[in-house]
């Protein structure tokens, strides 16, 4: 019994054919907290889109309304859509030149839950389909005049730099094969954005500031940011903010709001 355990925790040392001993395989430390980070993202990875299949089925459940919801539903759509071409023919869009920044931060505010396809499909270009969430946009002619068509539903301005930052730091996550991933690994951000230039979480941050050459890669890659819910005094008024309300163009002062929603 001795001499067998002796044998079994002896180590055995390979020797090369000139009689001196060959150095063992080994795999770095990196490597391995790599490949565990991996397993981890990927099992991760699975139970999100098991999540999101259970929320498609959920969601697919008929409701009963009655006639009288319907005939109200369709008034309201329509009284949206017309509002809609009424301010593009009445309000004179400025020229995205004339912005002190290229960079937009825009917050969909709660509104109707029902809207008009085509006011819906502008929602969905802008990628705020979800109420309270964020996305940076760069300021051009296109970007402006969408916002204006959905301005009711919507809040903008310019960000500085911290609250870029902040937000992105805070809130930031991006798409890998279509699946949202929090910012927390540089070589996940490497392996969706590397071939733009951008390998880390602070090129990220300076790509969307600055409105770099590659910003549409950048911010497409970021999911919409999640913000939180507003506070009381905070009421969400669709009503212009120039006319007191909190819908559409506040210019700089969005960084105040950025601030209690961040």
């Amino acid at each position: 019994m001795g001499s067998g355990g002796d044998e079994a925790s002896r180590t055995v040392v390979p020797f090369a054919a000139d009689g001196t001993p060959e150095q063992l395989g080994y795999v770095k430390e990196s490597v391995l907290k790599k490949r565990k980070e991996n397993v981890d993202w990927a099992v991760r990875n699975r139970e999100r889109k098991a999540a999101k299949r259970q929320r498609l089925r959920d969601g697919h459940k008929v409701a009963v309304k009655r006639p009288e919801e319907f005939v109200a539903e369709f008034r309201a759509k329509e009284r949206d859509l017309r509002r809609m071409r009424t301010r593009l023919k009445v309000r004179r869009q400025p020229p995205a030149d004339a912005l002190g920044s290229r960079l937009v931060f825009a917050i969909r505010i709660p509104g109707s839950v029902d809207l008009h396809p085509q006011i819906r499909k502008v929602l969905r270009k802008l990628r705020l389909t979800k109420v309270l969430t964020g996305v940076f946009l760069k300021a051009t002619d296109l970007t402006l005049k969408r916002l204006l068509m959905v301005e009711p539903f919507v809040t903008y301005g310019s960000p500085n730099l911290k609250n870029v930052k902040e937000l992105i730091y805070k809130k930031g996550r991006g798409f890998l094969d279509k699946e949202p991933f929090p910012l927390t690994s540089n070589d996940l951000i490497e392996k969706a954005l590397g071939s733009h230039g951008i390998i880390c979480l602070e090129d990220l941050v300076h790509e969307i500031a600055t409105v770099g050459p590659h910003f549409r890669e950048a911010s497409k890659f970021l999911v919409p940011l999640k913000l939180k819910c507003p506070e009381r005094r905070l009421q969400m008024k669709q009503k212009p903010y120039k006319d007191g309300g909190d819908s559409g163009d506040r210019g700089d002062k969005i960084n105040e709001l950025i601030d209690k929603l961040n």
